[in-house]
């Protein structure tokens, strides 16, 4: 069984999501942390939070599944009898969840699609924290292609955006070096950013870094090797480093002129779906495309408009290709 604790902190594992746990690690200190993922995060309530039972419990940057958000939906519900939930994201919601029914279960809801959840987080603690922490909503909207918010223009004017673009990208390249992508190297990430310091100032980050822009570079050779077309979409499957899943997919659309690319890679039994599109067309909205194009095979999918995801069964690529097709 989990140890107890007085804090619990679920948030995603990537650029945002670090950067938003951090400054819930910077409001409690003694918090322990576990990273999740919207597909994971019922099984993780029901391994951490559940047994646990912390007197609080900060979520972010966690999407709910429209397979699994009533569930954790009624299982927030059993848990905020006896702990303070808050929640901190910024995805759409399900049909299957409304704002409402979130809403009527935990203490805090801050939900806002147009911010990153950095943003959000840094919103509701700004005033317990330290005035440099903003950084952290900086970074985690940087990351998130969400930082064109008024409250972020407003603060990047406070900053050297330069060092500002210096640190984020540090931290989103570093974390895809193998060493940094493991959940226990997150979490001394995190624990250094709520301390004040910066992701430069992450012993090898900066060097992994630069390794990973090197790589990326390999991958869209690559990508312009073996990417594939079926209609409007650009694809890949496959490829050996799937740790640049975000560029991959980006790369496909490029090298292919399709407006949406798609980097496909597969686990065992299933096929993880990493979407993104290189057009600033408002009736494509990704998240949609990839949960119901996922559905339609079996699967699930979510995201934001401009970037998402989807895990479908082995051996449905093409009908998954279809639908995506049919809806851009």
């Amino acid at each position: 069984m989990p140890l107890k604790t007085e804090t619990l902190i679920l948030t995603h594992s990537d650029c945002d999501g670090i950067c938003a746990g951090a400054l819930a690690l910077a409001r409690f200190p003694d918090a322990r942390m576990f990273f999740t993922k919207p597909i994971s995060l019922l099984h993780d309530l029901e391994e951490t939070a559940i047994p646990m039972r912390p007197k609080r419990l900060v979520i972010c940057d966690i999407a709910l599944t429209k397979i699994h958000a009533a569930e954790i939906v009624r299982m927030l519900a059993g848990l905020s009898k006896t702990t303070n939930i808050l929640y901190f994201d910024h995805h759409s919601l399900p049909q299957t969840a409304s704002l409402d029914a979130v809403n009527d279960v935990v203490s805090t809801f801050a939900h806002d699609t147009s911010a990153s959840a950095s943003e959000i987080a840094y919103r509701h603690f700004q005033k317990s924290l330290p005035m440099e922490r903003v950084w952290l909503a900086l970074y985690g909207a940087i990351g998130d292609y969400t930082d064109d918010t008024e409250f972020v223009k407003e603060r990047m004017r406070n900053w050297d955006k330069r060092a500002l673009y210096f640190e984020v990208s540090t931290l989103i390249l570093g974390i895809k070096d193998e060493q940094f992508s493991k959940y226990n190297a997150k979490r001394r990430i995190c624990r250094t950013l709520a301390s004040g310091k910066n992701p430069s100032d992450v012993r090898g980050l900066a060097r992994a870094a630069k390794y990973a822009v090197t790589r990326e570079f390999e991958i869209y050779k690559q990508v312009k090797r073996r990417a594939k077309m079926f209609g409007n979409v650009g694809y890949v499957k496959d490829l050996p480093k799937f740790g640049f899943r975000g560029p991959s997919a980006l790369f496909a659309a490029t090298v292919t002129s399709k407006p949406i690319g798609l980097s496909a890679h597969t686990v065992r039994d299933k096929i993880d779906i990493t979407a993104r599109k290189r057009v600033d067309n408002p009736n494509i909205r990704l998240n949609l495309i990839m949960e119901q194009a996922a559905e339609a095979v079996g699967g699930s999918g979510g995201g934001h408009p401009r970037a998402a995801g989807a895990r479908i069964p082995r051996g449905t690529l093409n009908r998954f290709l279809e639908e995506v097709d049919k809806m851009v």
